[in-house]
């Protein structure tokens, strides 16, 4: 019984999902129905997180996935069930620069503790430009980047990054947002 395949969506997690994704409901129906098929169980495990994130990033490296998958796993359990995965594809899908920008905290803040500290960022960016396969003007070492960001960001010079000193900054200055989150493209950057 508990490896069979459920049929629907609990409801309320359903609800919350229409109100906090930008996904339409055929679309959320459609997501669940491949996520059950992969997970019968309702829950993603590292290994098929992986294997996952292989199919939309084709140099995805171990701590790349380590990373997502912590990030993905809001309630920490070890597994990622659908409704964490839903969020986490509509956090990689947004256009919204807040939520966006909440994702990629998450993402950096390694240890869970709500701050960024330097050590974190410098090994978000080894893996992050370790997969870009073509480098921009704007690269320089992981180190640099992380000196750099905190000199912009560390409003109170504390060598700690909270989320509101990191979202703030980047709503502040749109082309700094656009080369930190890679929305920037090659003709943006020959503009700038």
């Amino acid at each position: 019984m508990g490896n069979q395949m459920r049929k629907h969506i609990p409801e309320k997690d359903f609800e919350y999902l229409e109100k906090h994704t930008d996904f339409q409901k055929p679309d959320i129906m459609e997501f669940y129905k491949e996520f059950m098929k992969i997970n019968p169980d309702g829950n993603m495990k590292l290994e098929a997180f992986k294997e996952f994130l292989k199919g939309c990033y084709k140099e995805s490296s171990s701590d790349f996935a380590d990373n997502y998958f912590r990030a993905a796993d809001r309630d920490k359990s070890g597994k990622i069930d659908f409704k964490e995965f839903l969020l986490f594809l509509n956090h990689e899908c947004t256009a919204d620069p807040v939520e966006k920008l909440n994702w990629v905290f998450d993402l950096f803040d390694i240890d869970g503790n709500g701050t960024i500290e330097k050590p974190e960022m410098i090994k978000i960016y080894k893996t992050v430009l370790a997969l870009r396969k073509k480098r921009s003007k704007y690269d320089t070492t992981p180190e640099q980047i992380a000196e750099k960001m905190f000199e912009i960001c560390d409003k109170n010079v504390d060598d700690k990054l909270t989320k509101v000193e990191f979202i703030t900054t980047f709503m502040e200055d749109p082309v700094l947002y656009a080369i930190f989150c890679g929305t920037m493209t090659e003709e943006d950057e020959e503009d700038t």
